[in-house]
């Protein structure tokens, strides 16, 4: 892991916009050692048009769980046509079929907490794991779309942070972005956005584990539903997490 003094480049990188953001870490790691990350959601159609302005060459890494919408996997192909990006797709080792004959059930269906194992392994399997193979030993920063305005866990992120699990960096360009901000970003660029936002879609990730949100509910109420409501007594009206984020387990106990 590089050596970086993350007090004092924080402080500098408070300051900056999020194209400057993007712009300091391409000369810090260099194109070829900078990924970005994304989930197609629009925080990452923010990010991965920007980086089609400065380095399209950039690899952009996108976990294919198996599990996607297909208007997800239509939306990451419009991006790498209309815009020329390195979008590189990755897999998991096992098929859902392969997983449910080893543990004899489908873990999306369980809870961690309660009956190990469940959605959080299949998470990790899926998502995490295929991540982590995909960047570790090639790349030293790994760019992300968390924002602070999502709140729960992620109300404490620092725009570049340690990541051990690859030895590297996670980047944060949009961490002081509010939700009129990526909003603003998208209109004026005319991006094109997941459809199932018109749909009452908040928070999109595997089709198997994710609703619409109702009215009153918070944005991340339609991520794992299922898990939540079937021990409300646990969670309540917390969000839910699927951990290829750090900083979604780091920064839990303050939420």
């Amino acid at each position: 892991m590089r050596d970086i003094d993350l007090k004092q480049v924080n402080e500098h990188l408070e300051r900056l916009s999020a194209e400057d953001i993007l712009g300091w870490a391409l000369k810090q790691f260099g194109p070829s050692r900078l990924a970005a990350q994304a989930s197609m959601q629009k925080t990452s159609c923010v990010l991965m048009h920007m980086l089609g302005q400065l380095a399209p060459e950039v690899e952009i890494v996108f976990i294919d769980t198996g599990a996607h919408f297909p208007e997800t996997l239509a939306l990451r192909d419009e991006y790498a046509r209309r815009y020329g990006l390195n979008i590189v797709t990755y897999q998991p080792r096992q098929t859902f079929e392969e997983q449910f004959a080893k543990y004899g059930r489908h873990l999306y269906l369980f809870d961690d907490e309660f009956e190990p194992p469940g959605y959080r392994e299949c998470c990790r399997l899926r998502k995490e794991e295929p991540f982590l193979e995909a960047v570790n030993g090639r790349f030293d920063c790994v760019v992300g779309g968390l924002t602070r305005a999502e709140g729960g866990a992620r109300s404490h992120i620092p725009i570049l942070a340690e990541d051990p699990r690859f030895a590297g960096y996670k980047l944060y360009p949009l961490a002081r972005w509010t939700e009129g901000d990526v909003e603003d970003y998208i209109a004026k660029h005319a991006l094109p956005v997941h459809p199932l936002y018109a749909q009452g879609y908040a928070s999109i990730g595997c089709s198997f584990c994710t609703t619409p949100v109702r009215l009153g509910e918070p944005r991340r109420a339609g991520r794992w539903r299922h898990i939540r409501e079937a021990h409300p007594e646990r969670y309540g009206t917390q969000g839910l997490y699927c951990g290829i984020n750090l900083e979604d387990r780091r920064f839990e106990k303050e939420a």
